[in-house]
């Protein structure tokens, strides 16, 4: 079958100082079937190698001292992880044994505790980060379930319907890749500084455009990925490019109906066109999707507040 079969070996440094640079290397393995190619065997020996040396990632960095004076929990140092280190592939191999064709590849993180733990900081600032990286946590794990039952599905098909199969796996892959790039953009800016609960500082222009490349890679990757097209949106916002934010919130929008987020951003960026009242419905919109929780409670009433205001403008301008 031509299922997944990790191997996982790791190499800490020796460190003379608890801040020292930690190296972790791990090998994914895959084994490929009939219908597999080598490309499909590559990127599927990645993406996992990629989520096992994340995992431990987040073991070692649950025993920094630093971190845990931070005091996240042990899920939220797993989400955090994907969008604070590089794993980056060294090598891919391909050897033949038996009559089974298997595929490693190899990936390198490379952990500074300081700047981890800076890092950690700087998300327990920022609500709207912490939200997305969960969410592309959540995603990376269905996505890796849905891969595991299709490569099951797919080792025992044969012909036109093995053809489909493969053609949807890719699918997936391209969806997972784009998800795991979005975890990299989590410093783009959210447009205003009431679109998250503390503001954080601004990226440099050169950041700016390797987020941008970044988004951009992951749409055509998954085109149809309303989190890449809400972050897109989030950048045209913070350049005042208003008019292609609002055409990527509103895509967001139609692709996800029931997030609350997009809702926000586009009430905003209609309130800095001067459309009050579209302005107002889009962050009603919000109020009724956002989940009543303590960590979104600061912007649901800094949102009521503002709802209030622009209702109170419209209801005093002249009547001709």
């Amino acid at each position: 079958m031509g299922l997944a079969v990790l191997s996982i070996w790791v190499w800490l440094a020796p460190a003379a100082a608890a801040t020292e640079v930690r190296t972790l290397t791990a090998t994914g393995e895959y084994r490929m079937g009939d219908n597999d190619t080598k490309t499909d065997a590559r990127r599927l020996a990645l993406l996992d190698a990629k989520r096992q040396a994340l995992e431990q990632v987040g073991t070692y960095l649950e025993g920094v001292t630093e971190v845990k004076n931070l005091s996240v929990t042990r899920d939220e140092i797993r989400s955090y992880t994907a969008g604070i280190v590089e794993v980056v592939e060294q090598s891919t191999r391909t050897t033949l044994e038996g009559e089974t064709t298997m595929v490693r590849v190899d990936v390198t993180v490379k952990v500074d505790p300081a700047v981890v733990t800076r890092q950690l900081g700087e998300l327990r600032k920022n609500e709207l980060a912490k939200e997305e990286l969960i969410r592309a946590k959540a995603e990376a794990d269905r996505l890796r379930k849905e891969l595991d039952d299709k490569s099951r599905q797919l080792a025992a098909l044969k012909g036109g319907e093995a053809e489909t199969a493969v053609q949807q796996r890719q699918q997936i892959i391209a969806r997972a890749d784009a998800n795991e790039l979005l975890t990299r953009t989590w410093q783009v800016p959210a447009g205003t500084k009431d679109d998250i609960v503390t503001q954080v500082k601004a990226p440099s222009p050169e950041e700016r455009e390797k987020f941008r490349a970044t988004l951009q890679e992951a749409l055509r990757l998954d085109p149809d990925n309303p989190w890449a097209h809400l972050k897109m949106g989030y950048l045209y916002h913070s350049e005042g490019n208003l008019d292609a934010a609002i055409r990527e919130y509103r895509t967001t929008i139609h692709l996800k109906p029931d997030a609350a987020r997009p809702h926000l951003a586009l009430g905003r960026a209609l309130k800095a066109q001067g459309k009050k009242q579209e302005a107002a419905e889009e962050m009603y919109a919000y109020l009724m999707l956002a989940e009543k929780n303590p960590a979104n409670k600061p912007l649901i009433e800094r949102t009521e507040r503002k709802i209030e205001q622009l209702n109170r403008k419209e209801a005093r301008r002249p009547r001709r």
